[in-house]
């Protein structure tokens, strides 16, 4: 059994572990990080690539690099940002395989409930 001080420090990871997904819980956020994927951009790149107006890009290119899950290098006049750590990609990327076998069933049942 855990004792209190291993109880409280699970109980902050639980914590930090939820905030964390919370900063990636918006579908533009989660298109940063998959155009990022391919390797590191300008911030003219990204809002080209997303269709996000700068100022809004920047707000949530600010979260997702407190976050950690970007890191970013300053080059005269531009920003570059990538992902900082791959396993981020990965995670993403299971979520999303995850949600689109689950859709993939879901349609199957309704076509076979509609026959």
């Amino acid at each position: 059994m855990p004792d209190k001080l291993e109880a409280d420090a699970e109980e902050e990871l639980y914590r930090i572990q939820a905030e964390f997904c919370k900063g990636l819980a918006h579908p533009k956020r989660l298109q940063i990080i998959s155009v990022l994927k391919g390797g590191e951009k300008s911030v003219n790149e990204l809002s080209a690539a997303t269709g996000i107006a700068q100022a809004n890009l920047s707000q949530h290119l600010t979260i997702l690099r407190q976050l950690g899950i970007l890191a970013k290098r300053r080059d005269g006049l531009n920003i570059y940002y990538r992902i900082a750590d791959e396993r981020i990609v990965q995670a993403c990327e299971i979520v999303k395989a995850t949600i689109r076998q689950r859709l993939h069933r879901t349609n199957r049942l309704l076509e076979i409930t509609q026959q």
